[in-house]
């Protein structure tokens, strides 16, 4: 793992360690990670290069065997350590060590995908009371209700990165992966019916490459006319400048999120977000205040709204209501937005109460 990365589970990391050793320079760290890895602690590894950049790997199926054989050292390894925090996935494959681990386990549940199957295998290690999780929001909870829960933790950003504008631009903004989840399809149906422009940036290309081609080639008529911009493979560390100066950021997610790194780095460069009340949204927006939260349909009511209409007419009427704006009222929101990371979502905060449960957990396993 470098620190330029793209997915969110990688910036968590980077973040949380680099911050864990800014906050208490008695911690012994031991980071097991691919090789190559830039890391401001000790390392270990099972190979230099990441298995999931190997092609020959990827191609036979066998990224998960280099995952578990670099778990393996590391539990190998349990007389050095007082505890573990595993952030693989959800940290399913990490289990089956844990009848031969004496330190406590800590999981952060990073997704909220397939919760039959999570609840289902994760009971078969209840048990072993040694290992906890810690949910990134309460609503996460509602998909793994049995789970030995520490705390809910939710995740923070170096906000010195993501530097305040008060003022914003003219152009939406929309950032994701190229995944049908993460509502690019609405943003484009936005666009027709306000005909507003937006900048678009697809920060990662899956599997859906040929769903993407598909919406993309619909769209030509908007991006010849330059009212749609769109950029590719784009790092989101240099996604700074864009936020700063957008209007909004549009958020019309179709899954239950746990949790939203984009959202709190957009607001803290003080751009209001406008997302569908779904998974962690209504925990990270303040409705009305840094921005406005929609409920997805009639037949889908999550809360009562300053936007009344659901769907996509209520996301309109939210874009609308942001460009009506008078200067001062969409100031005054910006610093709102600026204001709220500050209190709730910075990496500071986050790294203060993963040693909180660090020291609560170890407390309870006496080495």
């Amino acid at each position: 793992m470098t620190k330029n990365v793209i997915r969110g589970t990688e910036v968590f990391d980077y973040t949380l360690i680099d911050n864990l050793v800014k906050e208490d320079k008695n911690l012994d760290i031991t980071a097991f990670v691919s090789g190559d890895s830039k890391l401001p602690v000790k390392i270990e590894s099972v190979d230099y290069q990441p298995s999931a950049s190997d092609k020959s790997i990827i191609q036979r199926n066998k990224h998960i065997i280099f995952e578990l054989a670099l778990l393996s050292k590391a539990f190998s390894m349990q007389d050095n350590f007082d505890l573990y925090h595993i952030n693989i996935g959800d940290g399913d494959i990490a289990l089956p060590f844990t009848p031969f681990v004496k330190k406590p386990i800590l999981i952060t549940l990073h997704y909220t995908q397939d919760s039959e199957y999570i609840n289902k295998y994760f009971s078969l290690f209840k048990k072993y009371l040694n290992v906890y999780f810690v949910s990134i929001s309460n609503t996460q909870r509602k998909f793994f209700p049995d789970l030995n829960y520490a705390t809910t933790i939710y995740n923070g950003i170096e906000i010195e990165q993501f530097k305040f504008n008060p003022d914003g631009g003219e152009a939406m903004m929309w950032a994701g992966r190229a995944v049908p989840d993460k509502g690019l399809e609405t943003v484009f149906e936005i666009i027709h019916k306000l005909g507003r422009n937006v900048k678009i940036f697809l920060l990662r290309k899956d599997e859906y490459l040929d769903w993407l081609n598909k919406l993309i080639t619909a769209q030509e008529n908007l991006i010849s006319s330059k009212r749609i911009s769109l950029e590719f493979e784009k790092d989101r560390n240099d996604l700074v400048l864009d936020y700063q100066t957008s209007k909004l950021f549009l958020f019309p997610i179709q899954w239950e999120e746990p949790f939203g790194l984009v959202l709190t780095e957009a607001m803290a460069c003080g751009t209001p977000v406008i997302a569908y009340a779904r998974g962690s949204v209504p925990e990270i927006i303040k409705d009305g205040e840094t921005g406005f939260i929609v409920n997805p349909s009639d037949q889908d009511i999550r809360g009562n709204w300053i936007i009344k209409k659901t769907g996509l007419d209520g996301l309109c009427e939210a874009v609308e209501k942001i460009y009506s704006m008078s200067k001062g009222e969409y100031q005054k929101m910006r610093l709102k937005c600026r204001t709220h990371v500050e209190k709730n979502f910075t990496a500071q905060r986050m790294t203060k109460d993963y040693l909180k449960v660090y020291e609560t957990i170890s407390d309870a396993f006496p080495v």
